[in-house]
């Protein structure tokens, strides 16, 4: 992640797209594309929270990555029920902590996530949720990485930081 005040300025930016009522996607390119740059993204998404599902709000990925791929993907996941919790975006609403998906886990608690990396061609993903000030579970942001970090690593640990900035905005 980069200058923090683009940071704080996107993450103002979410948060009034999760306080929506409306559950329609984000088109904003130029959204996607700062949301790729601050997270340093292979690919990456914001889904809001509803009583039985995720709402994919946004989507973006980085130059080079599969643009069909892509269109599976947000065609796959515009509304995930949260019964899913093979995927680590509902994993993380579900279970209200951070999940680490790994594309070698073919067949862990993370197996959904996993082979949707395998097609992404990442390495591992991490999806966070984002809470508002009643500690509600309010959406999630999630990010795959090329790379296969590890939780403890600065990269995740910024995207840690900007889901608690976007949690802190609403």
């Amino acid at each position: 992640m980069t200058d923090s005040s683009n940071i704080d300025a996107l993450a103002r930016k979410l948060a009034q797209l999760l306080s929506t009522p409306e559950t329609r996607e984000l088109r904003s390119s130029n959204d996607a594309n700062d949301l790729v740059d601050q997270t340093a993204a292979w690919a990456v998404g914001l889904w809001k929270k509803t009583e039985t599902d995720l709402h994919l709000m946004c989507f973006g990925c980085a130059n080079g990555f599969d643009a069909q791929v892509a269109d599976e993907f947000q065609a796959a996941t515009l509304k995930v029920p949260l019964e899913q919790t093979q995927l680590g975006i509902v994993n993380a609403v579900v279970n209200q902590r951070p999940a680490l998906a790994r594309v070698e886990e073919q067949s862990g608690d993370l197996r959904k996530s996993a082979g949707w990396l395998e097609r992404f061609g990442a390495r591992c993903s991490l999806s966070c949720p984002i809470s508002n000030q009643n500690d509600q579970i309010v959406g999630v942001l999630a990010v795959s990485w090329a790379e296969a970090w590890q939780l403890e690593n600065e990269v995740p640990q910024n995207l840690l930081s900007l889901a608690d900035k976007i949690s802190k905005n609403l």
